[in-house]
């Protein structure tokens, strides 16, 4: 009984395991950002699933000492760092499209009423994990600093990344704030 447990366990987390790998990928082809994109997209539905998903999602420690909101900030700030250099459009909106995504789960992990006090916490308890999430509320909540594609569709997007930085970093200075008082 005790060895199928154990088997299950290991089997359940090599999913999660996977996706770490997803994260850590560096590569800037249109299929590593896409890949990217839907790795935050399945923990999007994960952390929606959920207080069991929740949980996984913040407090779940992978390999290194880190947890998925932590590789969540390092892809950002990656992401954010490539599109500032000059490259294709296609990738800039795929980029995009990436940021976009990770900024809806972020918020929608600090806006919950029943689970924003945990990922606030765990956002803010660490140095590291602190100062990734402070770098990106201030860096994606600034729209001169965004140069992206220049046609409609980009601007509308331009606009929204800056709109969910501006609620992220409402949230995050807010509890900031509240924890200093």
């Amino acid at each position: 009984m005790t060895r199928k447990l154990l088997q299950h366990t290991k089997d359940s987390v090599a999913p999660l395991r996977a996706w770490q790998n997803v994260f850590a990928c560096s590569g800037n082809s249109l299929q590593d950002i896409e890949l990217r994109k839907r790795a935050i997209i399945m923990l999007a539905f994960l952390a929606s699933s959920g207080k069991s998903g929740f949980e996984i999602m913040v407090t779940h420690k992978l390999p290194g000492e880190t947890n998925f909101l932590m590789l969540i900030l390092q892809v950002l700030v990656f992401e954010m760092d490539v599109e500032a250099s000059a490259e294709p459009e296609r990738s800039i909106k795929a980029r995009t499209l990436l940021i976009r995504e990770a900024l809806i789960l972020l918020n929608r992990l600090v806006s919950n009423p029943g689970y924003s006090p945990i990922a606030l916490r765990v956002l803010t308890a660490r140095r590291d994990m602190a100062s990734l999430t402070i770098d990106i509320a201030n860096r994606l909540s600034q729209e001169d600093q965004r140069n992206r594609q220049s046609d409609v569709k980009g601007h509308v997007k331009e606009s929204e990344i800056v709109e969910l930085g501006l609620v992220f970093k409402k949230r995050v200075f807010a509890y900031l704030g509240d924890k200093m008082s």
